[in-house]
């Protein structure tokens, strides 16, 4: 079993144990470091939820979901595939489509989860480091040839990136996988919708699994609902692997519910706040001097350089346990010096450049 300090490491959010044992409650945490709309949950979605029956069992294809979200992306219900959560999506990929010795690259510093559920099936890891130096944008031309060179059976980036923000055109990344047919291309969007660079009506390849999680826009994150938009083949595939109602009735709702024309409409609100707050919040810290290096981002959370002489760890926990303040510690990215923050309203971000000062300047 992880221990507290694991669990917290590897992703971001609170822990319970980790909180017990520092002295502290959760409603009392000032939560930055996951990466979830405050100015939610959209209120239709959480009607939708309260009033999804939970008196009989749901329905194990999740079908009426998976029609709805075809719809929304213009696509048809057969390439659509529900999950609980991003996290499950990708763990149904490795069991459906890897075998023991497949080569897996991940562009990274990225998202774990891809990797982990690799590693679990045996797969070998290769991984395309994008640069600090370069604000770790991923340079096509340079992926191309590595991907030429060692061909894996799957490919995994997200754009935008987690945990830097940047943005790679979907449609750049359609044209690469079209040069590579025997690599499985992997992208996640999770935080598309909440991007400066979102665009409603762009049609996304069918030679692509496209992942997303339900539940960032909503602020419902807790009730664990993705989706992969795939080939048919590979939909099925997913389908054929997962258990059945691990989709429960809850989450069939809000997949639905999240399609409407209300729900649409705030999210467009909620993405236009964030962007706001996020130059906000890349002005504070910019401003805190003490040599921190905020990389330009395209979506609602930036990565901050701490510098060499400071552990993200460490700050981190300085922030929790004195401040009651919750950054990511980006050490699992393969960042030690770095943390990354999510984008609040005004209040919460001057409460974080408050604890800040007062670590980074003693």
């Amino acid at each position: 079993m992880d221990s507290p300090a694991t669990a917290a490491a590897a992703h971001g959010g609170l822990v319970d144990d980790e909180l017990a044992g520092a002295g502290l409650r959760a409603d009392e945490v000032l939560d930055l470091s996951v990466n979830v709309n405050p100015y939610g949950p959209c209120p239709s979605v959480q009607r939708a939820i309260a009033e999804a029956a939970i008196d009989r069992y749901p329905d194990p294809s999740a079908s009426r979901a998976r029609r709805a979200l075809g719809e929304f992306l213009f696509a048809k219900s057969d390439r659509i595939a529900l999950g609980n959560g991003a996290v499950d999506l990708l763990w149904l990929l490795a069991r459906a489509c890897l075998r023991p010795s497949d080569r897996v690259m991940t562009v990274e510093p990225t998202f774990s989860e891809m990797a982990r559920a690799a590693r679990q099936v045996g797969a070998v890891l290769l991984a395309h480091r994008t640069s600090a130096r370069d604000d770790f944008a991923l340079d096509l031309g340079t992926l191309d040839a590595h991907l030429e060179d060692a061909r894996p059976r799957l490919l995994y980036l997200c754009s935008p990136s987690n945990p830097a923000g940047a943005y790679v055109p979907l449609r750049d990344i359609e044209e690469l996988a079209h040069r590579h047919p025997d690599t499985l291309f992997v992208c996640d969007v999770s935080f598309l919708s909440l991007s400066a660079r979102y665009t409603a009506d762009e049609r996304r390849s069918d030679r692509l699994v496209w992942v997303c999680s339900l539940t960032k826009d909503h602020a419902l994150p807790g009730l664990r609902v993705g989706y992969a938009l795939a080939p048919a083949h590979i939909a099925a595939r997913l389908e054929a692997e997962r258990p059945p109602w691990s989709v429960n009735a809850l989450a069939q709702a809000a997949a639905m519910a999240v399609t409407t024309s209300d729900a649409r409409r705030f999210v467009d609100e909620s993405r236009a706040c964030l962007l706001h707050d996020r130059a906000y919040l890349e002005a504070a810290l910019a401003a805190c001097g003490c040599d921190l290096r905020v990389h330009p981002s395209d979506t609602v959370y930036c990565l901050v350089d701490l510098g060499p002489a400071r552990a993200a760890t460490e700050l981190r926990r300085r922030l929790l346990v004195g401040h009651r303040v919750l950054v990511r510690d980006a050490s699992s990215f393969g960042l030690p010096h770095h943390v990354r923050v999510a984008a609040r309203p005004r209040r919460d971000v001057d409460r974080l450049i408050t604890a800040l000062n007062r670590e980074l300047h003693t």
